[in-house]
């Protein structure tokens, strides 16, 4: 696998891993601020339900009225801890990524894996809400142990921690979790997170299934720089 990019700085307008994190965090305080209006004002929940968190959940029964739900999901999360996870270990297995130059694959495997899933999902007909980044951050730990098994980072902690350890434990901690869940649920998260698996596998044949994407986004910061 070949790819010449460095690791983009923090405020860089390409860093990948920024963009990721800022989305959800912004996606998820737009929700909350939205759920605490309704409760101010006087709303019964269930008007917030049928208002606004049915149109950014994935369910299928209401697709045909809310099409955009299949990406929205992915990015959508109305709890706490399941926010704060989600974000944190696609922190850590982005950043790896990141330092071993793959900063450009981070979007394309998050998007690919919420389409997989979104669409295991229906196929499934999944009769509970699906939200949440869940899929995507399995789908890049995955991406991240067939790029970067060995590649240690936290090197505070004594030499460092490599990949393979650190996905071991998000691994065991994702397994436990999916025995909560229903069984569409569970299939979808699966069936989503392995095709960062199979991205990766990919890219380590040289076949970058991200290249119309980076191709596109180059064409729109070409298009939006100012021409001196």
């Amino acid at each position: 696998m070949s790819d010449q990019s460095n690791k983009p700085l923090w405020g860089a307008d390409n860093n990948a891993l920024v963009a990721l994190l800022a989305v959800n965090l912004v996606v998820a305080v737009a929700f909350v601020f939205m759920k605490v209006t309704y409760y101010l004002e006087g709303f019964p929940a269930i008007d917030f339900q049928n208002e606004i968190y049915q149109y950014v959940i994935l369910l299928p029964s209401k697709l045909q009225q809310a099409p955009w739900t299949f990406l929205t999901f992915n990015w959508t999360h109305d709890n706490f801890w399941t926010l704060f996870t989600n974000l944190f270990w696609l922190f850590i297995f982005g950043n790896i990524l990141q330092n071993v130059q793959s900063n450009k694959h981070l979007f394309p495997i998050y998007l690919y894996s919420g389409i997989v899933a979104a669409t295991a999902y229906i196929l499934l007909n999944g009769y509970e809400p699906f939200i949440g980044a869940q899929t995507s951050v399995l789908a890049i730990v995955l991406a991240s142990l067939v790029i970067a098994p060995n590649y240690k980072t936290l090197s505070n902690i004594g030499t460092g921690i490599p990949t393979w350890l650190l996905g071991l434990v998000y691994l065991i901690i994702t397994g436990l979790s999916l025995t909560q869940i229903s069984v569409q649920e569970s299939l979808s998260i699966l069936l989503g997170g392995l095709s960062g698996l199979f991205y990766a596998i990919l890219l380590k044949k040289e076949i970058d299934l991200g290249a119309w994407m980076h191709h596109l986004l180059r064409s729109i910061n070409n298009s939006l720089t100012p021409k001196s």
